[in-house]
């Protein structure tokens, strides 16, 4: 697959290494004729192949991280889904939905798949509200007095996963139990004994916190402890212990809880390759690849939206305004978005980009490239994101290609 993507950009390169430059071509032709569409197909071809060879060797590489942890701490409890019957690699909340009145599970897949199918027709067709391991009625989540008798007869028989709940609630005070910092770390202590990764997870914060005491060594190492075990807020919190001389292990771990989907180390991975950090080299795509996983975050949203604006400069010869092509409305989009972030530092950086994007569109015509001089254009209503000299730029350019482009705004 490598190497059929890098014979085939190579040909694309050769094909059109003599071709006139899309500037030239805008120039003579304007940015909505046959002969600018033919050239901005064949450079997004060609982005296109060239995108999919990154995210390729992306893929690679986590793929030797993930495969360099497994053997330096091979999986302790992985165990098959008793209803798809497909290998959970690392047994946690993150990964599993543990029913209390029997202890049993299923994996997260199963569950959504149920949720969903219980949100669409009001009916749980496939437990009909039992629990589908042991048929017991599933207790009500609210019913916290029937819920800490069951679990406590769990936590007697040893069982870490009941000693972990109990623990996180007398730690925390809720469903029901006092609050005994003492008697909830000692309940952790008990399932920690037995290697259960929310437990070590739990206690890592106990002594981060302050709950009892503060001690920064044993918080390390009970966040590798749990990270090691596949715990995916392990990871991702270990990581950010790391110091830039440190570069390798936070990379590491980022890495690992990215390649199991969470959202946190998602975002750091994109800021990583946006800003070339951690020993990355700095890569646009990959940026915008990671930072796609979770823009309801604000720092995501500005790093998605930069990546986009930054990839329509190098790719089209910084022409924005090519129908079909434009990043200029989504690029806005999430700049706006990230505006919405209670950070200041990344608010005014979106509000910096928006800015720029806004004052390059808006000095001419996005249709027929007329210059603004003293006369005000109106904008996209929808998207905010192009500027016309007039309604019939505005069609000609909606038909050109701008429908592609368009994104409805933020109310």
């Amino acid at each position: 697959m490598e190497q059929q993507l890098r014979e085939k950009i190579a040909s694309q390169k050769a094909s059109i290494v003599n071709l006139p430059t899309l500037t030239s071509i805008v120039h003579e032709t304007g940015l909505t004729s046959p002969e600018t569409k033919a050239r901005a197909r064949l450079i997004k071809e060609l982005s296109d192949d060239e995108e999919q060879l990154e995210l390729l060797l992306e893929s690679k590489r986590v793929a030797a991280v993930v495969r360099l942890q497994d053997e330096l701490h091979p999986p302790q409890n992985s165990e098959g889904c008793p209803i798809c019957l497909e290998t959970i690699k690392h047994v946690n909340f993150m990964t599993i939905i543990r029913f209390y009145c029997c202890g049993g599970w299923i994996c997260r897949q199963c569950s959504d798949e149920r949720e969903a199918k219980y949100k669409a027709e009001k009916f749980d067709e496939m437990f009909h509200g039992r629990c589908p391991l042991c048929r017991e009625r599933i207790p009500d989540a609210n019913d916290h007095k029937k819920t800490r008798t069951i679990t406590a007869k769990h936590a007697n028989k040893g069982r870490a996963w009941a000693q972990t709940y109990i623990g996180t609630c007398y730690l925390r005070g809720m469903n029901g139990f006092a609050l005994d910092k003492k008697k909830g770390l000692q309940f952790l202590k008990q399932a920690a004994d037995q290697r259960d990764p929310e437990a070590l997870f739990a206690i890592a914060f106990v002594y981060k916190e302050e709950t009892l005491e503060r001690d920064e060594s044993k918080c390390v190492y009970y966040l590798k402890e749990a990270a090691d075990l596949g715990h995916t807020d392990a990871q991702q919190e270990l990581a950010l212990t790391y110091s830039t001389h440190e570069k390798e292990k936070r990379l590491h771990y980022t890495t690992l809880a990215a390649s199991q989907g969470d959202a946190k180390a998602c975002d750091m991975l994109g800021a990583h390759f946006m800003y070339a950090e951690c020993g990355l080299t700095k890569s646009l795509v990959l940026a915008k690849h990671y930072c796609e996983k979770n823009l309801e975050d604000e720092l995501s949203a500005y790093i998605f939206s930069l990546a986009l604006y930054q990839l329509g400069l190098e790719r089209f010869e910084r022409i924005m305004e090519i129908p079909g092509h434009s990043p200029v409305p989504k690029a806005s989009f999430w700049a706006r978005k990230a505006q919405e972030g209670d950070s200041p530092p990344i608010r005014g950086n979106a509000t910096e980009l928006l800015s720029m994007l806004e004052n390059a569109a808006k000095s001419r015509c996005t249709n027929c490239r007329k210059e603004a001089g003293c006369s005000s254009f109106k904008r996209c209503v929808r998207c905010l994101g192009a500027w016309y000299c007039g309604k019939e730029c505005q069609v000609q350019h909606w038909k050109a290609g701008h429908k592609v482009d368009c994104i409805k705004r933020m109310i």
